[in-house]
């Protein structure tokens, strides 16, 4: 018992957690196998399934867990006599373990045993192996699940015209089946009474009787011939029969028979009789209907189908949309559209019909394709020459007609063209009327132009609505138009195959002009002429004035204005000047931005070295003036004067200290006019290196520095600063580059300090001085 019991918690804890859905009939509770009270039912083969937990009293016993209807099957039954019920569950392997909950489903939906409490009746989820069920043996209507449980329950009490379900869970792992078998109760579970036809309804679209009985019949015991009914003489013949419920259940109460034909208007009886399979219709006892039983129906005349009336038309159809008071079949229309025929002022034919079908073939509505839009004004009749079926298989009736009227719509004109700017690159055409956007060739072809000078189409655009209509037309060109004019845009057929088409398609007539007018473009270039004397210049600005130009705005340096064609300004300054000149010709306009250069005739200039120089070294100044020059001055600041081209080459000697001196070159032309340029030299009062002896740096603008000086001409110097201990303190490699007194940003002691200098002088001799520097403060 040990054993057995750790067996039920594993299954509880790592089987009952798995579950997938139950497909199979019989495996759930709206499709459950129908039983009868006096036969055993065997099921021998068990597939995995469920597992979805039942509702039921609440139980407190040990082992016990969730109560699932795990590889379940179902079984349904009615009660005919009140009393107990008594049943037994035998598992074909007696190691397995069975349980069960009985259900009282009466005026419930079925599938609602997994939410439902008030549903229950009697259950037995014992874990124990074996034989189950209720009887009399059992003492309790709720045995609840774990060891040592009784294998079976107290009968239930059932209620006559109670239906009821009965749950079989097999909790054991395996697919191993078992035999159902009902006794031991004193309720009766066997219907007494046969059913019988109630009621017949005859359907002409099908053809086809829909048979309605008084209890449910065994779907297996229906003959799929037909046979087990018979119609009166003189009907058609009986094809097959179908159980309304059978693809989903094993029971029925509803029968379809399926005719050859129509029955003749008049009534019919409809009569059962045993089949091809040897009986009538079985009920779940395999209590057969009584053969003989029967029942009429009446058929009666049908109708031919009215003719349709016309839906409303838009302008310009190319359809039109019948409508049928009365169904009609689809497949009774021919899908070209010759059951109908159109006449009228155009020559439109029907090329096909199509239908909106319901899944039973049945339309009320009919759409005929026309060849093409009907535009042209007048009375139309629409004819049924052929002949379409009803509902219930009826023609219709020859000669059926529908009229309509088309009346007459506006042509599409064009209007003006808005006035155009200066190099149009596109045009905008009003029409006079709305037309289809479609309708536009995009490449222009709908339009020539011709002009003043040839101008190439190469796309349009429809100016467009939400509604895909435009009531303008933008015409592109492939390039501006800069040739004054008149111009005229004609109507063309374009090579979409059409002119332009009105929303009622009406087309535009081909040939319609419009026209436009282009203004000559214009430039700004100009020319101009410089006359010069010593200080002032005069400049003569000229415009051609061609392609109509009437007006002129100048500026003379961004200041002075003038509004003429051919200004004249006089400059008393020489350099760039800027020159901005807009005309126009009162459509067209341009602008010439430009810089004009003023420059003398004379100009004095040379070049020099600024130094520093030694004394002895010659300063070389070089003359570049320009100019028809006639006289040459040198001043060279030192009161030395020369003239001529060529500069006098100068030494200079400061007395006291290095000093700047001014050269000045003076310049005269033939003409009297003179021009002045002058530079600055520097002269050193001498290029001998010398190092000071001492320097107090205390920012007093006297010897706050120790560097080599006059060190003008010498090249690859390094000055270097020891202690006396012998630690560099101080170096450079730039002789302008001086030592403040400072170590590491800190003011060095008071004292000596020694120092090492080398370079390389004028000559290219190597030079190295060493010595000492006192630091005083």
């Amino acid at each position: 018992m040990l054993k057995k019991t750790l067996l039920y918690l594993l299954l509880v804890f790592a089987t009952r957690a798995e579950a997938q859905n139950c497909t199979a009939l019989g495996q759930n509770p709206s499709t459950a196998f129908p039983v009868c009270g006096d036969q055993k039912f065997i099921q021998h083969s068990v597939p995995i399934c469920g597992n979805r937990v039942i509702p039921g009293p609440t139980c407190n016993t040990f082992g016990d867990g969730p109560h699932n209807d795990k590889n379940p099957y179902w079984y349904k039954f009615t009660c005919y006599k009140a009393g107990t019920l008594g049943f037994q569950i035998t598992p074909l392997t007696l190691a397995e373990d069975y349980d069960w909950q009985l259900f009282d489903i009466t005026g419930k939906n079925p599938d609602n045993v997994y939410t439902d409490r008030s549903m229950y009746v009697a259950m037995n989820w014992t874990a124990e192996f074996g034989v189950t069920g209720a009887s009399s043996a059992g003492t309790s209507l709720d045995v609840c699940g774990g060891p040592r449980q009784p294998l079976f329950s107290k009968m239930p009490e059932l209620i006559v015209g109670h239906e009821y379900l009965l749950l079989i869970s097999h909790f054991s792992n395996s697919q191993s089946g078992y035999e159902l078998s009902f006794g031991g109760g004193t309720a009766e579970i066997i219907d007494p009474v046969l059913p019988e036809i109630t009621s017949l309804k005859y359907d002409c679209a099908s053809y086809s009787i829909g048979i309605k009985l008084s209890k449910k019949v065994l779907c297996s015991s229906l003959a799929v011939d037909g046979s087990d009914f018979v119609l009166s003489a003189g009907a058609p013949a009986i094809l097959s029969a179908r159980g309304v419920t059978c693809s989903n259940g094993f029971d029925l109460d509803s029968v379809t028979l399926f005719l050859a034909g129509p029955p003749a208007p008049g009534t019919h009886v409809v009569t059962v009789r045993n089949g091809s399979d040897a009986n009538t219709l079985l009920n779940v006892c395999n209590k057969q209907m009584l053969a003989g039983g029967n029942m009429g129906f009446s058929v009666p005349v049908y109708p031919a189908p009215r003719m349709a009336t016309l839906k409303a038309l838009p302008c310009g159809p190319d359809e039109v949309v019948l409508e049928f008071p009365d169904p009609i079949r689809c497949s009774s229309v021919a899908a070209d559209g010759s059951d109908f025929t159109i006449t009228g002022p155009a020559g439109v034919t029907i090329v096909s019909a199509t239908t909106v079908c319901a899944a039973n073939d049945l339309t009320n509505t009919v759409t005929l394709k026309l060849s093409g839009h009907i535009i042209t004004a007048g009375n139309y009749t629409l004819s049924l020459t052929g002949s379409v079926l009803s509902e219930c298989h009826i023609p219709s009736l020859p000669g059926g007609q529908a009229v309509f009227s088309i009346p007459p719509q506006p042509p599409v004109l064009l209007r003006g063209i808005p006035l155009q700017g200066c190099e149009p690159v596109a045009v905008k055409i009003g029409l006079s009327i709305p037309v289809r956007c479609s309708s536009i060739a995009a490449d222009g072809s709908d339009f020539t132009i011709r002009g003043a000078r040839p101008v190439t189409i190469s796309g349009a655009t429809g100016i467009c609505n939400a509604a895909g209509l435009a009531d303008s037309v933008e015409l592109r060109f492939n390039a501006p138009v800069q040739t004054g004019g008149r111009y005229e845009v004609l109507t063309a057929l374009g090579t979409d195959g059409n002119t332009l088409l009105s929303e009622c398609w009406q087309p535009a007539a081909i040939g319609q002009i419009t026209a436009f007018n282009a203004a000559d473009t214009v430039n700004a270039d100009f020319t101009f002429d410089l006359a010069f004397n010593c200080k002032l210049t005069t400049a003569s600005f000229h415009h051609h004035g061609r392609n109509n130009v009437n007006t002129w705005s100048w500026l003379m340096d961004g200041a002075d204005p003038f509004n003429i064609q051919h200004p004249v300004k006089i400059y008393d300054s020489f350099g760039a000047k800027a020159v901005t000149l807009v005309v126009s010709n009162g459509v067209c306009s341009a602008r010439k931005d430009t810089t004009i250069t003023i420059t003398s005739e004379l100009s004095a200039d040379f070049s020099v070295d600024y130094g520093p120089y030694c004394p002895l070294e010659a300063v070389h100044p070089v003359d570049h003036s320009t100019g028809n020059i006639v006289r040459w001055t040198w001043d060279y600041g030192n009161n030395a004067v020369a003239s001529g081209k060529e500069a006098v080459p100068m030494r200079y000697f400061p007395q006291f200290r290095d000093q700047d001196y001014t050269i000045r070159l003076i310049v005269e032309n033939d003409k009297n006019c003179r021009d002045t340029a002058e530079h600055k030299i520097k002269a050193a009062r001498s290029c001998y290196v010398e190092i000071p002896s001492a320097f107090s740096p205390n920012n007093d603008g006297v010897n706050d520095y120790f560097y080599p000086i006059n060190a003008y001409k010498v090249t690859n110097l390094r000055l270097a600063v020891y202690t006396r201990s012998g630690q560099l303190i101080f170096e450079t490699y730039n002789w302008q580059k001086r030592w403040d007194g400072k170590i590491n940003g800190s003011p060095a002691d008071v004292g000596t300090y020694a120092w090492m200098l080398e370079y390389t002088d004028q000559l290219g001799e190597k030079v190295q001085k060493k010595g000492t520097v006192v630091l005083v403060r």
